[in-house]
């Protein structure tokens, strides 16, 4: 795809996600659902599921594996913030870089979103505590029992691997053919150093997907300042990243409602209902009964290609007619041995629900936290409870799974959308078939 096509997908994509549910909103946890204007007053930043945060960092973690990005972006807003409210004897220490001397990032097509919050906006909005000060180093043994990608995965024995595998804040440099000796003086410098064993390094337990040629770059800028403008190369591509890919992307498939299981339940359901269609109208065509009798076979046909187009999209509609939607494997476990998911037993299942609907999503409360941290290790989950326990867990009941209500009314209008569409392509096609049925002649085979 060239330039200019990519451009008219970013357009066509954003245009697609309603105002409501911007990159911005979804970072500053202001997805908010529709609200009387009295209402919204008494609210300042609040986390409706499922376009949270941390139901964006769930996305990024357990299905796209790029969680880094947010990671890496959530940190630099915040270390723009810090570093401007530094005393200006310290900022002095650090100049800024010459950001016309940096070469754009490899294969960076210049984009225009439209209206957009400055950083000193997100900043202010992004209202968490991410530690900066954590003193462990990650360590990151080799292996993930999910296999989903080439990952880490912390072990039991951590402590032991921690004294074995510590990160070298020298050696990012060495591979870039830089000689590092960083000024130690300026501000934040420590914290820099983390940050690129962390992120920069090559082989660091949240590596960004950087090219030589710009990994070298960031790392030169780094040996000689802290500034924030060092880091405007990787800042480009995780931001333009996360806001035209991964932000889209997420949307899109917070608007499912239904697990894999059910989805595939649903299209298995429709194929049935549009065979049953056709057995009735073969039947009654070769039969002595008045063609208007075919009309029987309308029901089954748009009812068949109506859950079979909406699932094709995500969208099962007895979830969708309820507006509620299953909860994600990973928001039904705790993370100690107390699991959630009893679904044996109802008042399991309602508190489960409540937790859910309660204004910070499951996924926050567990391990969203976490994961917005700057500093940890890998961005590796085949250790976690909710693995083996959701893989242990019957089909019947995967299907018929826990459900909770759908907060953000913009989302359940996108869904609407869908749906809207599934029944007018079934009508479509039902019609056709039906006035071709109708024109047959009877077969006069049976009564």
């Amino acid at each position: 795809m060239d330039a200019s096509g990519y451009q008219k997908y970013l357009e066509k994509s954003r245009r697609s996600i309603p105002t409501e549910l911007c990159f911005e909103n979804v970072i500053s946890n202001r997805a908010m659902p529709v609200r009387s204007s009295e209402t919204l007053l008494d609210v300042d930043l609040i986390t409706f599921q499922p376009c949270s945060l941390y139901d964006f960092m769930g996305y990024l973690l357990y299905v796209s594996h790029d969680a880094e990005n947010l990671q890496f972006f959530l940190w630099l807003q915040h270390y723009k913030q810090r570093f401007q409210a530094a005393p200006h004897s310290e900022q002095a220490l650090s100049p800024p870089w010459d950001e016309d001397a940096l070469p754009q990032p490899d294969g960076y097509i210049a984009t225009d979103p439209g209206p957009r919050a400055s950083d000193k906006t997100l900043a202010q909005a992004l209202d968490y505590k991410i530690s900066f000060d954590t003193k462990d180093l990650p360590s990151w043994p080799m292996g993930s029992p999910l296999q989903e990608k080439p990952s880490f995965t912390a072990g039991s024995n951590l402590e032991s691997e921690r004294s074995t595998q510590h990160l070298n804040v020298e050696q990012p440099s060495d591979d870039s053919g830089l000689k590092w000796k960083s000024f130690s003086i300026q501000p934040f410098r420590s914290e820099i150093d983390r940050i690129i064993a962390h992120y920069l390094a090559p082989g660091a337990p949240r590596e960004l997907n950087l090219s030589s040629k710009n990994r070298a770059a960031c790392l030169h800028a780094l040996q000689h300042t802290t500034h924030p403008s060092a880091f405007t190369i990787p800042g480009t591509i995780v931001t333009e990243t996360l806001r035209n890919h991964s932000h889209p992307n997420f949307i899109r498939w917070s608007t499912i409602n239904g697990n894999t299981p059910r989805m595939i339940f649903g299209r298995v359901l429709g194929a049935s209902n549009i065979l049953f269609g056709f057995v009735i109208a073969i039947l009654l065509t070769l039969s002595y009964k008045s063609r208007w009798w075919r009309f029987f076979s309308v029901f089954p046909w748009v009812l068949g290609f109506m859950f079979l187009l909406a699932g094709s999209n995500g969208i099962c509609f007895v979830l969708y007619v309820t507006k509620d939607r299953h909860l994600r494997p990973w928001e039904q476990f705790t993370t100690d041995t107390t699991s959630l998911n009893s679904v044996d037993e109802e008042s399991d299942q309602q508190t489960l629900a409540s937790n859910s609907l309660s204004n910070t999503s499951s996924f926050g409360k567990r391990k969203g936290h976490f994961a917005l941290e700057a500093f940890g290790t890998a961005n590796s989950y085949g250790h976690e409870v909710w693995v083996e326990k959701y893989r242990a867990k019957m089909m019947i009941r995967k299907i018929f799974d826990t459900r909770v209500w759908v907060q953000n009314e913009h989302l359940r209008l996108m869904q609407d959308k869908v749906a809207l569409q599934s029944v007018l392509w079934s009508v479509m096609v039902t019609v056709p078939l039906t006035v071709l049925f109708l024109a047959l002649p009877r077969g006069h085979a049976f009564h």
